[in-house]
């Protein structure tokens, strides 16, 4: 995105992380002249240890994997990733000259296993864009003023302060220091102090995708000692908070490695509040008690006359199998003739349960990212600017987003660098960030004189809810279709209408004169001029309009009605054939749409919700078969109008649709269309 304005905007970049290289890298593109101050003597100091060393710069998942692995706030992300995807963050840093591979759970490296590739060739890139950077230089704070009454916006971000008691100005600054984990790197919380300063609210912070430590004293014999092909579950008393398989590692503090980070995630807050967890491992999740007992059996029959830690050196590393043993009570030095039913038992039971206590973790000195932050509700999730001061953003470990291990909190940080360091250098800045508020009143007042909009799409896209909010936003009728349909059928119950009867039905509905009127507490329904939404939810009325709607004659009149009330006010209406066959004239056409899987997970979340079960795989087979009926049906199948604009809201925030939609409005008011 390259701005038009005739004077580069002066933004300013606190933190030379990942996130703060990357909005650097993408305020300079899109014209910005930019300053970035790193207080270390050296760019990307935390990016260099990441991965041991090697930089796992991203996960080469699908999106809704991607999304999946984030554990707060992933809908946050929905528009940076669009923005700067992991494909996209992949083919960005081959071009800067750095080959990358693919390993084992999608993890991204670069070819040669070094960080310091990584680190190189962005600082090349920031060099090739003219970005001045100032090393060994710390920002104290941030220069707030007051804005005149007429901006959007109470307060205005000008500028910072720095430790040396010089301020700096600055049109934009991008607040990108990280959170509180290796403070040893330079992350001490600057940029949540500074958020606090500006009046936003700053989640509470722990220490995330860390070691473990445990009460029991064994973890020091097998220090050093790593398991692959494990399973383990977390659990704070009977409640299981957690449960993954992969690798983990033993230490002279308790457990850690790739499993134990992940775990660590669901665990801080339990264990902020004091309370103890247990971490039970599955040392052979592959076999079942009983494929373990009847090789045991085999074992222990081969083995008469051996040991139990000589017959038994295959199970598992020896000094694993001693502390297995010990766990089961049993001497490893025990002859395997002479071992019971029930201490066989007892061991099968200790592999498939090896249970530690776990007490604390290692604090943000061990903790790879930082659990909370600046909290998101703050943030504007397409341009990472702070709602409510103009001239400031944040991004990367600063804000309460976090996932799991795998590349993926590294691609939160370029996801979110490089969306504020676009919108700080372009025009949007001013066009859609900054405008006052007098403007929206008479765009609203425009928009109710000569608008209607119409939203189609597939069931679970989201048209409802999109449309009650752009209606309240734009201060118009929201149309529930349905309510009108349901005032027709309790017309014809009230008139004793032998709802099987079609031709009566078609005759009589014609004298159910409808209209809607906008109250407080949303639309009403007024059936010959009578208030009728008390009415119309009951379960006898929602089966006479299962039965009625179905008949063509129905149809016919209440879109007659629907049109006719369109023709008087603005209004939004949402359904599968609003722009095709109720208003196909209507001013603006929306067909929204989402990828089956994202449609039947926002299904399966709203049952859960509510309490009720839910089977994921069963309601992604029933949207399918939905669409399919939708889509093929004789009378008025589902499809796209020629004229309407598609919106895929797979990867997109309610709000970020509303303003999509909004925006698109505004533009054919202007047309006067």
């Amino acid at each position: 995105m390259v701005s038009n304005n005739k004077q580069a905007k002066n933004i300013l970049v606190i933190g030379g992380g990942a996130a703060g290289m990357m909005a650097a890298i993408a305020a300079a593109s899109a014209g910005g002249k930019v300053t970035l101050f790193e207080k270390n003597e050296k760019l990307g100091k935390k990016l260099y240890i990441t991965g041991k060393g090697r930089c796992n710069v991203t996960n080469a998942c699908d999106p809704e994997d991607f999304f999946a692995n984030i554990v707060r706030n992933p809908r946050f992300m929905y528009s940076s990733f669009k923005l700067c995807s992991n494909d996209m963050l992949m083919a960005l840093l081959e071009s800067y000259g750095v080959p990358l591979k693919t390993e084992r759970g999608n993890r991204v490296f670069p070819v040669s296993d070094h960080s310091s590739d990584i680190i190189r060739a962005l600082a090349d890139e920031l060099k090739r864009q003219n970005v001045r950077v100032c090393l060994n230089y710390e920002v104290k704070g941030l220069l707030l003023e007051d804005n005149s009454a007429e901006a959007s916006a109470a307060r205005r971000c000008v500028g910072v302060i720095g430790r040396d008691g010089k301020k700096h100005y600055f049109d934009h600054v991008i607040v990108a220091t990280g959170g509180l984990s290796y403070p040893s790197t330079g992350s001490t919380g600057d940029g949540l102090r500074f958020a606090e300063k500006a009046g936003l609210k700053v989640n509470a912070c722990l220490p995330s995708l860390v070691p473990f430590e445990v009460a029991e004293p064994v973890c020091r014999t097998l220090s050093g000692l790593s398991l692959k092909n494990v399973a383990v579950r977390l659990m704070a008393d009977a409640k299981e908070i957690y449960s993954g398989f992969g690798e983990m590692l033993f230490t002279h503090f308790g457990v850690s490695g790739p499993l134990i980070l992940s775990a660590s995630a669901a665990a801080t807050e339990y264990l902020a509040k004091g309370q103890k967890l247990t971490l039970h491992i599955d040392l052979k999740p592959a076999l079942s008690e009983k494929q373990l007992n009847d090789k045991l059996i085999r074992m222990l029959t081969e083995g008469a006359s051996k040991s139990l830690k000589n017959a038994l050196g295959s199970v598992l590393p020896v000094r694993l199998l001693l502390a297995v043993l010990d766990a089961a009570g049993l001497d490893p030095e025990k002859k395997c003739s002479l071992v019971s039913k029930q201490e066989r038992l007892d061991f099968i039971q200790k592999l498939k349960d090896f249970t530690l206590t776990v007490t604390s973790t290692r604090g943000f000195a061990e903790a790879v990212i930082t659990r909370g932050g600046v909290d998101v509700k703050n943030i504007s999730p397409t341009t990472m600017m702070v709602k409510g001061v103009e001239g400031l953003s944040f991004a990367g470990e600063v804000l309460d987003v976090d996932a799991l291990t795998g590349g993926f909190n590294l691609q939160i940080a370029w996801s979110t660098g490089f969306a504020a360091g676009t919108y700080a250098a372009s025009e949007e800045n001013a066009s859609s960030e900054r405008k006052p508020k007098e403007k929206g009143k008479k765009q609203k007042e425009r928009v109710k004189m000569n608008i209607q909009i119409a939203i189609d799409g597939p069931a679970g896209a989201g048209k409802s809810t999109i449309a009650k909010q752009l209606a309240k936003k734009l201060d118009i009728l929201y149309v529930d279709t349905g309510a009108m349909y349901r005032a027709v059928a309790l017309y014809l119950l009230e008139n004793e209408v032998d709802i099987d009867d079609e031709a009566s039905v078609t005759r009589i509905c014609r004298n159910a004169k409808l209209d809607l009127s906008q109250e407080k507490d949303g639309q009403h329904v007024f059936l010959n001029g009578r208030d009728v939404n008390p009415f119309i939810r009951t379960p006898r009325v929602s089966d006479a309009t299962s039965r009625s709607s179905a008949y063509a004659g129905v149809r016919e009149y209440v879109v007659a009605s629907q049109r006719e009330i369109a023709k008087n006010i603005s209004l939004i209406m949402d359904g599968r054939d609003i722009g095709t066959v109720v208003l196909p004239d209507a001013t603006l056409k929306i067909y929204l749409t989402a990828d089956p899987k994202v449609r039947a997970k926002r299904r399966y979340d709203e049952m859960i919700a509510r309490g009720d079960e839910a089977d994921l795989e069963t309601i992604l087979q029933e949207i399918k078969e939905r669409d399919h009926r939708d889509m093929t049906r004789e009378v008025t199948p589902l499809r796209q109008a020629e004229d309407a604009v598609c919106v895929d809201t797979s990867y997109m925030s309610i709000e970020e649709v509303v303003d999509t939609i909004y925006g698109l409005c505004m533009e054919r008011v202007d047309k006067g269309k």
